[in-house]
């Protein structure tokens, strides 16, 4: 075992009940007292399907690969006060179409604050149906349909079948991120609104060959897998442009993420990329 993995199952197995922070501030050897990079965990107990547990510990994992000090909060009910001050991450995992609704009607008593946090050039992500969060729109089968906090300028669509296939992009940063794509919902894009990336294989938003939506720090993807557990150096992506707005920095100042870290992860990429090309020739 590492000592990067020593100490992230450290941290986990130190920390119990819902509302504790997930630290890995003392397990880097650093001050209590020190500014570490605050990350806040959306409704985990509702929005937690295609593995999104996986990709807040991904972050929290990949985090102390980095020598990043970091921090996370659950949220855990709707009625909860969102703590915008503290967090520079807010993430949304997936969740069921069935509680969008519910958790729209609660986020947009917050949109100003929401806007503020994304226009501060802090962190919002979610993925796959939770996009429907930060859409303009989100339309279902029955043509009833719910504004969104409109931080990303587009249209999500409930489709009648679901639409499941590997999915291979190639972000905006050049970075390769391979999944799946259990597509619940088709992404329409508003004039203006750039892509996450660009489909090498897969449906992607609409077959149109762009996958999710960016805008800034406010990052959609329909790719699951999970997306941070399969992918680390898209993690280390999302921790480094989160933690260079809070001024939060490594321990050696570089936020590199060492190969020989994520050794695992780099052969299954390969063995993903030669899967889907087999497949296609």
């Amino acid at each position: 075992m590492s000592l990067k993995y020593k100490i992230f199952n450290e941290i986990r197995n130190n920390t119990s009940g819902h509302d504790a922070v997930l630290s890995n501030v003392k397990s880097l050897g650093l001050p209590e007292t020190t500014r570490a990079l605050h990350i806040l965990w959306m409704y985990p107990d509702v929005l937690n399907v295609f593995g999104g547990r996986g990709d807040l510990m991904a972050l929290m994992r990949v985090s102390c690969s980095m020598g990043l000090p970091a921090e996370m909060r659950r949220l855990d009910s709707l009625s909860d006060e969102i703590p915008f001050d503290w967090a520079d991450i807010i993430y949304f995992a997936s969740g069921d179409l069935t509680c969008m609704e519910d958790i729209l009607r609660s986020l947009k008593t917050r949109d100003e604050e929401f806007r503020t946090f994304a226009g501060n050039g802090k962190m919002i992500a979610a993925v796959s149906s939770s996009g429907a969060l930060l859409a303009d729109e989100f339309i279902r089968t029955d043509g009833s349909s719910v504004s969104g906090l409109g931080l990303l300028h587009m249209t999500m669509t409930e489709r009648e079948k679901v639409h499941g296939d590997d999915l291979w992009i190639m972000t905006e940063d050049g970075i390769e991120v391979t999944g799946n794509q259990i597509q619940l919902l088709d992404v329409t894009l508003q004039d203006g609104q750039k892509p996450f990336g660009k489909v090498i294989y897969g449906r992607g938003n609409d077959g149109s060959g762009n996958e999710g939506a960016r805008s800034g720090n406010v990052i959609y993807t329909g790719c699951v897998g999970p997306v941070l557990v399969r992918n680390p150096w898209l993690a280390a992506h999302l921790l480094e442009c989160a933690a260079k707005t809070a001024g939060v920095t490594t321990l050696s100042g570089s936020f590199d993420l060492p190969d020989e870290e994520i050794e695992q992860e780099l052969k299954s990429a390969e063995e993903a990329r030669q899967f889907i090309n087999d497949k296609r020739n």
